[in-house]
C-alpha cells in the first residue's frame, strides 16, 4: 500500500467508528427512554392505585366468562333443561327429576358468582341462600319453584353481561390512555436525552 492511500484509509476508518458510535448512541437513546417512560408508567399507575397486568389479566377472564354466559344464554340453558326429558308427575321419578334441574340451575348459576368475584362483590351468605332453596325445591319436587329459579339465573346473567361490558369499557379505556402516554413519554424522553444528558456527555 502506498503512503497516499493511507491517509484515506485511515479517514474511511475514522468515519465507520463515527458511524457506528452514532448508532450505538442512538440504540442507547431508544432503550434508555423506553424504560426511562415505562418506569414512569408504573410509578404513575400505582400512585393512581391501578395495576396495569392485573388489569390486563382481568380483561382476558371477563372475556372468557363473557364467552360462557354467552353459550349459556343462547342455547346451553335450553339444551341442559332438553336433556332432562319432560317432566315425570309421580315420586320418585319427578323427585330425581327436580334433583337433576337444581344441579343444573347450580351449575349456572356459579358464572354469575365468578363474576361477582372478579368485581369483589361475592357474598357467601346470599350463594349459600340461593343453594339451599334450591335443595328446599329439589327434596319437596317443586318443579315450578325451579323454573322460577332458572329464570332468575337468566336475568342475573343478563345483568352479568352488562356488568362486564362496563367493566371492560372502563379498563380498556384506561389500557388505550396509558399506552398513549407511554409513547408520548418515550418520544419526549428521547429527544431530552439527545439534547441533553447523553449530548452533553
Amino acid at each position: 500500500m502506498c503512503a497516499a492511500e493511507r491517509p484515506a484509509m485511515r479517514r474511511k476508518d475514522i468515519r465507520n467508528m463515527l458511524r457506528l458510535n452514532r448508532d450505538l448512541v442512538i440504540l442507547f437513546r431508544v432503550v434508555a427512554s423506553c424504560l426511562t417512560a415505562g418506569l414512569l408508567i408504573f410509578f404513575v399507575s400505582a400512585f393512581a392505585g391501578e395495576d396495569l397486568l392485573r388489569n390486563h389479566s382481568t380483561i382476558k377472564d371477563l372475556d372468557r366468562i363473557l364467552e360462557e354466559i354467552a353459550t349459556e344464554l343462547n342455547d346451553g340453558i335450553d339444551r341442559r333443561t332438553r336433556q332432562l326429558g319432560e317432566v315425570p308427575k309421580k315420586n320418585p321419578y319427578r323427585k330425581f327429576y327436580c334433583s337433576e334441574l337444581a344441579k343444573e340451575i347450580h351449575e349456572i348459576s356459579y358464572l354469575t358468582e365468578k363474576q361477582k368475584i372478579i368485581f369483589d362483590a361475592y357474598n357467601v351468605r346470599d350463594f349459600e341462600a340461593k343453594s339451599k332453596r334450591l335443595v328446599s325445591y329439589s327434596e319437596t319436587a317443586d318443579v315450578e319453584g325451579l323454573m322460577n329459579e332458572l329464570e332468575i339465573v337468566k336475568r342475573e346473567l343478563k345483568n352479568s353481561v352488562n356488568l362486564i361490558d362496563k367493566r371492560k369499557e372502563k379498563l380498556n379505556r384506561q389500557r388505550t390512555a396509558y399506552l398513549l402516554l407511554f409513547f408520548i413519554l418515550w418520544i419526549a424522553i428521547y429527544f431530552y436525552y439527545g439534547r441533553g444528558l447523553i449530548r452533553g456527555r
